[in-house]
């Protein structure tokens, strides 16, 4: 039963909460992203993101600009192994705030800005009724009593895991207009990473039955860890009163074998709970540079990889895998954005962006079995992002917009797990600008993504790994 212990701290050695993005990132930051999606060569509020060298654009004054997203995600992770009760496992996901945040200040030909947001990671996922991976060692032990001659045809359990993911990030730096076309930008991001999990395995119980018991001791009723102590107690005793005859010797090594057998399930089926938090800072440069010739914007961001170490606050760890303390790297990849947009007619913008994360030479580590496992040496390549959308002004205070996203992650079967796994992706977003005023916008947006259902297989089994996720946002853009 070491096997149940050992995967839960596998399970929650890394959760990761990505929308859209890459494993770790997410590009999904802004109202305006969610209408159009392509935000890489931005020149408004949402570029302190995007495109801060773009910020050298923007008019002269304050610019702010104030974001909420509320995303829903579905995990659903069916498994074919016919000893399971169940064969669909559903996780659900619920942000109802996910904040961004941006000013930027020009004078001169300077920019000056600020953001605040969480750069990679935002959630709180619930497995109500457990993972396949928690279930699957526990499925196996009527077999196992079975194949030892004690008839066992049922288990039952209780079991839920549920995971919180935050990684805030505070963004500074400064754009500088260089002639009348070209903006460059330097600046830094300090992220601040807090992880928690919850979780328990408990009322485990199974039916073993044997006639050869006398008295009824092992009937088939369903039996939890004390139950089981205490029918092997009751065989042992028994086994003890028929040591003064020699014709009882057989029937004695049945009744310690099967009570042995016993004691050795009930050791392992025993009520086992988790509450862990994990919090660590990390500090990541930025670079950028922007061209603009009026109707048409070229720009390049590269975010270089932020440091991030993880320490554990431990208040409950039944599994002994979480020592308080124990300190885990979990670093944010570098990612290199390229993108452009044109002017096709003053009213019709065209943009395309494409992201790369720099995945494997990031460290992302977990912890299990006094081992720490590099999980990035898991990824075969890093998560390239593609996207494109159009924007029409219709009249001078309407502009309706739409975009798509497709996501195409680099990480081998070995990295799916019930709970970090990461699928290919396409994203459809669609919405609209109302211009208020000269100086207000109103950005409102949805998005839907689609997943590639990865099913990986084993020798016993086939898992699936299947996601579905919307969200809507809405953001205010004001120029002082």
């Amino acid at each position: 039963m070491k096997k149940i212990t050992l995967l839960l701290v596998v399970l929650t050695s890394t959760i990761l909460w990505a929308h859209a993005g890459g494993l770790v990132t997410n590009s999904n930051q802004s109202a305006t992203y969610y209408r159009m999606l392509a935000r890489g060569a931005s020149v408004s509020g949402d570029a302190v993101y995007y495109n801060p060298a773009g910020l050298a654009f923007l008019d002269q004054g304050l610019t702010i600009s104030l974001n909420s997203q509320t995303i829903w995600m579905t995990r659903t992770l069916t498994n074919d192994l016919s000893s399971l009760n169940k064969s669909e496992f559903i996780g659900k996901l619920f942000v109802p705030v996910f904040p961004g945040v941006y000013a930027a200040y020009k004078t001169g030909d300077w920019t000056f800005s600020f953001g605040f947001n969480p750069p990679a990671g935002g959630g709180s996922v619930e497995f109500a009724d457990g993972l396949p991976m928690l279930e699957i060692p526990v499925s196996g032990i009527p077999g196992q009593l079975s194949g030892a001659g004690i008839t066992t045809t049922k288990y039952s359990m209780e079991s839920m895991l549920k995971g919180t993911s935050i990684v805030y990030g505070i963004q500074v730096g400064a754009s500088y207009k260089i002639g009348e076309k070209f903006g460059v930008f330097g600046g830094v991001r300090m992220l601040m990473a807090s992880n928690s999990y919850e979780g328990y395995m408990r009322n485990i119980k199974v039916n073993p039955s044997l006639a050869a018991i006398p008295g009824g001791v092992l009937n088939g009723d369903m039996m939890d860890a004390n139950t089981l102590n205490t029918k092997a107690d009751a065989i042992t005793a028994y086994a003890n009163t028929l040591l003064q005859l020699p014709e009882n010797a057989a029937t004695i090594t049945l009744l310690k074998t099967v009570a042995g057998g016993l004691k050795s399930v009930a050791s392992g089926i025993g009520d086992k709970a988790l509450d862990v938090q994990q919090t660590g800072n990390g500090f990541a440069p930025l670079i950028g540079i922007h061209y603009n010739s009026g109707i048409l914007n070229l720009a390049a961001k590269y975010e270089f990889s932020s440091k991030i170490t993880l320490t554990n606050k431990t208040k409950k760890d039944d599994v002994n895998m979480y020592p308080d303390g124990k300190k885990l790297r979990s670093d944010v990849p570098a990612l290199l954005s390229l993108a452009g947009s044109i002017d096709i007619v003053p009213s019709l913008k065209f943009s395309l962006t494409y992201i790369h994360h720099f995945e494997p030479q990031a460290k992302i580590e977990s912890y299990a079995d006094g081992k720490i496992i590099s999980r990035n040496k898991l990824i075969d390549h890093g998560t390239n992002e593609a996207m494109a959308g159009i924007e029409w002004k219709v009249f001078k205070k309407l502009t309706l917009s739409t975009g798509g996203q497709l996501s195409k992650v680099g990480v081998s079967d070995a990295w799916q797990t019930d709970i970090t796994h990461n699928l290919d992706n396409y994203t459809h977003g669609i919405g609209a600008a109302l211009h208020l005023n000269d100086r207000l916008t109103l950005n409102i947006g949805g998005l839907y993504s689609w997943y590639t259902k990865a099913p990986i297989k084993s020798q016993t089994f086939t898992q699936t790994y299947n996601r579905a996720n919307t969200a809507v946002a809405i953001g205010l853009d004001y120029r002082f």
